[in-house]
């Protein structure tokens, strides 16, 4: 039905010679109209005057929201009154069909004050290219089968010349997997298969490996730190409307942030996109903000500051989005801060990416399924629970509920055979942490044997000392991370 009224429209437009480029494919262009502004923003909320304010004393026009494609026009047309042109426009979307929601002429649609506000609800960048005089103002709606298509028009000029601004929000479907969280990353699967964006090998090169960008998208700036302390915001509403200091996450791990750029789509539709992926990947969302929500024009753009890798979201503060996810590995948190924001018909992405490095010795102990869900997907798990005396092999009593985690996982799956591998960190002698390692992971084997039944057939113990470090040993967490007991998965002798 759409598509009958767009051919419609060509008929009775086209009978006018006129040339289409950058016109919507449902209203040309008056004749001998010229394009003044063109904008068009996919999947956008916009916000469609249906009628006036109550009393002159305000600006707060009832509107309605609709959500879709959004294209929006500024013609100036000579020769012709807005008047002829308000009333051209009237009758041509009556006659496809059209339900006029609201209209108003002249000295009906408010004082001076009002009929520039309404206008500017049109205009792209709120800017009427001093169209308020002699000004008419409709909107209007469609449905079909495809959904609703809704057109606002404000008309104003004189001494002959008459601009025109047009908004035309087409029902757009959501557009949900264009962003990948590759959970092989943290060498987990996702819970529901995520389409593959359309990007290519060399921007996702430069993307983080965990989070593809959207595809169209551009890189601003990028910051990359190996070991670094970062505070997450993760304000409430309530927190943000007191000022610009917004609870933080203060985190510690691998850093990486990018700012990135995209024309033609609306913060609305890159939010959802992210929303949606982290929703897949299994990501807690610990915060989020939409809109007010995340505060006044200042609090949004100081929110955003804190993410971005450049410390400044410049004019990409309007229409804001904020989320902020956490999913739980073995090697520790993983943690995604987005927040997007535009500026006319430009969106801007911040976002950062922390990997924390702390071993969740607790999630261990509890958790065989995740354990065997690491040695199935990676090969090989790191437990960090089994504790020794020091420059001993002598298996301490805290062990425990990390041995009993293991020893549950061989008692379930009884085909299962593993390595068990000693590690150390790289302080004394390398001949001695090379023996303490082997000496460590046999006496993993005997307990393992002896407390719990297992047949030492399925265990083989060995030790590397130093050289498969995890993390820097130049420092104490370092180090303390390196000193570990590594289970890997061997193939069935």
């Amino acid at each position: 039905m759409v598509r009958l009224i767009a051919l419609t429209f060509l008929c009775v437009w086209s009978t006018l010679g006129i040339a289409r480029e950058a016109d919507h494919p449902l209203i040309s262009r008056p004749t001998g109209a010229t394009v003044l502004t063109h904008q068009q923003i996919a999947y956008e909320r916009f916000e469609l005057p249906v009628g006036l304010p109550e009393n002159q004393l305000t600006l707060d026009f009832p509107v309605k929201t609709v959500i879709g494609d959004l294209t929006r026009h500024g013609y100036q047309v000579r020769g012709m009154s807005s008047l002829a042109l308000y009333e051209t426009y009237r009758s041509q979307l009556s006659e496809a069909g059209f339900e006029m929601l609201f209209s108003c002429e002249r000295d009906d649609c408010g004082d001076l004050r009002q009929v520039r506000a309404l206008g500017s609800k049109i205009a792209i960048g709120e800017n009427l290219l001093g169209s308020w005089r002699q000004p008419y103002y409709l909107a209007a709606m469609h449905e079909s089968e495809q959904g609703t298509v809704h057109v606002g028009l404000f008309v104003g000029g004189q001494d002959g010349e008459v601009v025109v601004h047009q908004a035309v929000v087409d029902p757009a479907p959501e557009r949900l997997s264009l962003i990948k969280i590759d959970t092989a990353y943290l060498r987990e699967e996702a819970a529901t298969p995520v389409a593959e964006p359309q990007i290519t090998e060399a921007e996702r090169a430069r993307d983080h490996p965990l989070v593809s960008r959207y595809p169209g998208t551009r890189i601003r700036d990028r910051r990359h730190r190996d070991y670094e302390t970062f505070p997450l915001p993760i304000s409430g509403e309530s927190r943000l409307n007191m000022g610009l200091n917004f609870e933080r996450l203060d985190l510690v791990g691998e850093l990486t942030q990018h700012f990135y750029e995209l024309n033609g789509v609306s913060s609305l539709q890159v939010y959802e996109n992210y929303r949606a992926a982290l929703d897949a990947a299994e990501f807690e969302i610990l915060f989020e903000c939409k809109l007010d929500n995340c505060g006044n024009s200042a609090q949004a753009r100081a929110l955003g500051a804190q993410v971005s890798p450049t410390n400044n979201v410049y004019n990409y503060y309007r229409k804001p989005y904020y989320l902020v996810g956490k999913r739980r590995t073995l090697s520790g948190p993983a943690y995604v801060g987005v927040f997007v924001g535009s500026y006319k018909d430009t969106t801007a992405i911040q976002q950062v990416v922390i990997e924390t490095r702390e071993a969740e010795v607790d999630l261990v102990a509890v958790n065989p399924d995740l354990l065997l869900q690491e040695l199935e997907e990676a090969g090989r798990a790191s437990i960090y629970g089994i504790q020794f005396d020091t420059n001993q092999a002598t298996v301490r009593d805290e062990s425990k509920p990390a041995l009993d985690s293991v020893g549950k996982l061989l008692t379930e799956q009884s085909e299962l055979q593993l390595y068990v591998v000693g590690h150390t960190d790289d302080t004394g002698p390398v001949e001695h942490n090379l023996k303490l390692s082997t000496a460590r992971a046999e006496a993993v084997v005997q307990r393992l044997v002896t407390d719990y039944g297992i047949d030492a057939k399925r265990l083989h113990a060995a030790g590397v000392g130093p050289y498969a470090p995890t993390a820097n040993n130049a420092t104490e967490d370092g180090r303390e991370q390196n000193r570990r007991v590594e289970l890997v998965k061997r193939l069935v002798q």
